[in-house]
């Protein structure tokens, strides 16, 4: 019987140690347990989107630094062309990104910006809405609500070798002025 025992125990011995090879345990000490983080604000902010602005390389050109005088304004790609003879109208642009001008009735304000890109034609410029003074004058009135239209919405320059400035708008529309103003003797385009 003895040798039975000892055959049993050696048995068991040999199924505990198979069964240890086969199986794992996990004591208690492992177990991940979910603990509490204390929070001091219990109200969450909504996340606010900010999309980041386009990068602005450029921040002014010594080119356009100045007083402009009106020379040529053309509509509809430059197929409507009126020479100017109003030495009057000028546009001032300042080194810390203001313009100032006289439209021909009023005098008008605002602010560029130079977006650093170029097109077709030039430099990209942006400028924001103008603010003009009110009075009527019945003779330049459409001259002057066509100049501050294309002003407004004028999205690039160029200063050429005859440093003429061009400013354009996305229809092609385009105002041209020059550093001096026009003496009297001046001759109209088709003359």
């Amino acid at each position: 019987m003895k040798g039975l025992h000892g055959f049993l125990a050696i048995m068991v011995l040999l199924l505990v140690l198979t069964a240890g090879c086969t199986t794992q345990t996990v004591s208690n000490s492992e177990t991940a347990v979910p603990t509490e983080i204390p929070t001091t604000n219990p109200t969450v902010e909504p996340l606010t989107l900010v999309t980041p602005a386009p990068e602005q390389t450029v921040v002014n050109d010594p080119q356009l630094m100045g007083t402009w005088y009106l020379k040529l304004m053309s509509e509809q790609d430059g197929t409507a062309q009126v020479q100017m003879i109003n030495s009057e109208m000028t546009l001032i642009i300042g080194d810390d990104s203001s313009i100032t001008g006289y439209s021909g009735c009023n005098s008008y304000k605002s602010n560029y910006v130079l977006t650093g890109m170029t097109n077709s034609f030039g430099k990209g410029i942006t400028i924001e809405p103008l603010i003009s003074t009110e009075k009527y004058c019945p003779d330049s009135n459409t001259t002057e609500a066509t100049y501050l239209e294309i002003l407004q919405a004028a999205t690039s320059y160029i200063v050429n070798v005859n440093e003429e400035l061009s400013l354009r708008d996305d229809k092609g529309n385009t105002l041209v002025y020059q550093r001096m103003p026009y003496s009297e003797t001046a001759v109209p385009i088709g003359s």
